[in-house]
């Protein structure tokens, strides 16, 4: 396969030794695309995460270990050192689908001068030690009130985070929020009909996914316009839909 184009992936890690390898393997070594730069930003690591990394630092093209302000901050860094034509990012402990990289090149190849702002996204399978499940996108009109595509499937093309940094402010669903700001500049946004990625979702509190619906609220109305009752039904209406699923996985 043609290798012009430059993929860059970048993961983002803090304290993760358990599971850290698992991405970095997958990245270095079942991906079947040479043309990979693949930037690591750890947040200071003090638990044996940096021992795994620097078993690969002649691989890996860039360890970053620095304390950072948080996720969005760590994803500016990262994508900030990106010389990519396409740009990903995938969080520590989870992990592309073997191969797919070219897939997402071809579609990249196909589509890339239709649009200064190119997002290709697809399915995810999300992992515990008990639940597995394959999810689609929502349509992208649904960016009103929710993140529509996976954020761990996106690649997008570099001009994207020349324009478009991930805010400070948003602790949780910074990506909705950039996102967001991108479908209200008419990026292209490219489906492939595949899992792209799979994430693990141990440790993701509804605690913190409430503390998202609020933020994906603000977002909502500061980003797209959207009238305050209108993302306060979509707020409450989301609560809901997370409460009633706690319900039932009480009584699995």
């Amino acid at each position: 396969m043609n290798e012009e184009f430059k993929i860059s992936i970048v993961t983002i890690v803090y304290n993760d030794a358990n599971h850290i390898e698992t991405t970095v393997r997958n990245i270095l070594f079942e991906q079947e695309y040479g043309n990979i730069e693949y930037i690591v930003i750890d947040g200071g690591s003090t638990d044996g995460t940096l021992d795994i990394l620097h078993k690969y630092e002649d691989q890996i093209s860039i360890i970053l270990s620095e304390p950072d302000k948080g996720i969005s901050d760590a994803f500016n860094k990262g994508v900030q050192l990106a010389t990519g034509d396409l740009i990903g990012l995938i969080n520590s402990g989870d992990y592309y689908e073997p191969g797919i990289i070219s897939e997402v090149v071809k579609a990249y190849d196909k589509y890339q001068d239709c649009n200064k702002f190119n997002v290709i996204h697809g399915d995810i399978h999300m992992f515990d030690k008990v639940h597995s499940k394959t999810y689609k996108p929502f349509p992208l009109k649904t960016f009103a009130y929710q993140m529509p595509i996976w954020h761990p499937t996106c690649f997008v093309s570099k001009d994207v985070y020349r324009d478009f940094s991930y805010s400070l402010n948003y602790r949780i669903a910074m990506d909705y929020e950039l996102f967001s700001r991108l479908y209200k500049r008419n990026a292209n946004f490219i489906y492939i009909d595949q899992v792209i990625s799979h994430m693990n979702t141990e440790g993701i509190s509804n605690s913190n996914a409430q503390k998202g619906f609020k933020e994906v609220y603000t977002a909502s109305i500061a980003n797209l316009g959207l009238q305050t009752w209108k993302a306060s039904l979509y707020f409450f209406r989301r609560v809901f839909l997370l409460k009633l699923m706690e319900c039932k996985r009480k009584l699995w």
